[in-house]
């Protein structure tokens, strides 16, 4: 795991890049700001559970160590959350 946890979040085309560390204020700041996005009924539920959920933070940083990107849907566009540095 990297030791600063600073995550680059986007919504390509809609939102440009922004830097947050992976704590779950800041993922509850990031659900805030998209949770009145038009989608999905199921789409919000999934959306607010990995980012606002009891494990959101480390469920994020274990899946970063797997992949290079997380990328989750958002109506018509992507979240796109990716490792800072």
């Amino acid at each position: 795991m990297r030791a600063d946890h600073d995550i680059r979040v986007e919504i390509p085309g809609l939102r440009p890049p922004t830097v947050h560390t992976c704590n779950a204020d800041n993922l509850e700041r990031i659900w805030n700001s998209l949770h009145h996005l038009p989608m999905s009924r199921f789409q919000h539920h999934v959306l607010e559970r990995r980012l606002t959920g009891p494990c959101a933070s480390r469920d994020i940083i274990r899946d970063l160590d797997d992949a290079p990107a997380l990328t989750l849907p958002l109506g018509e566009h992507e979240l796109r959350i990716t490792w800072a540095n």
